[in-house]
């Protein structure tokens, strides 16, 4: 596993040293600041983080705790393309209205800015997170990696509770924020 800052692969140079011939799985990682900002969103009614945090997967990192808020694969495709478009998409009015807007990005601009076009808003929360992600040896769209990182997520996802996986995510105490982040993201279209 390999962990970096969100905000460095925006750099075509860091982007690239991750591979781009393989698929893989990853988490996101928040600090209790941006933590704070996603689940006491102005934009849904209640607060969650009081909540939820004592439940959150976390890890200390350079003395300083982050907590684990999502994960994903990447089996159709590379898992630096995957990376790619969760950090540097951009928020076009076809991107979000068709909802290829990556689902991350949906998400943290609903919770941010109350609106999936404010990209600049989503990208400042981006920049504050850390990607830890494993590329694997299998052939991308192969039915080995899919069954393999299909697992990993699937397994991930019963282990943790991740505040922002919506598909999959039956931890009970997280239900009262996903109703209320499904209804934000409805809105902020």
């Amino acid at each position: 596993m390999i962990i970096v800052e969100a905000k460095k692969l925006r750099i075509p140079k860091y982007l690239h040293q991750i591979p781009n011939d393989k698929p893989g799985w990853y988490r996101w990682w928040a600090p209790a600041e941006a933590l704070e900002q996603l689940l006491d969103s102005q934009y849904i009614s209640k607060k969650h983080m009081k909540k939820m945090l004592p439940l959150l997967y976390k890890q200390n990192y350079c003395g300083e705790l982050y907590y684990c808020i999502y994960t994903g694969i990447a089996t159709k495709g590379s898992i630096r393309a995957r990376l790619d478009w969760h950090i540097n998409q951009h928020h076009t009015e076809n991107a979000v209205r068709s909802g290829t807007l990556s689902t991350l990005r949906q998400t943290i601009s609903s919770l941010i800015a109350g609106n999936q076009y404010d990209e600049l808003a989503t990208n400042e929360l981006i920049d504050m997170l850390l990607v830890e992600y494993c590329a694997m040896d299998y052939q991308i769209k192969s039915a080995e990696a899919v069954s393999v990182i299909e697992q990993i997520e699937n397994d991930e996802q019963s282990k943790y509770i991740l505040p922002l996986n919506i598909k999959g995510n039956h931890h009970s105490v997280a239900q009262p924020f996903l109703y209320e982040l499904r209804a934000a993201r409805k809105r902020s279209k």
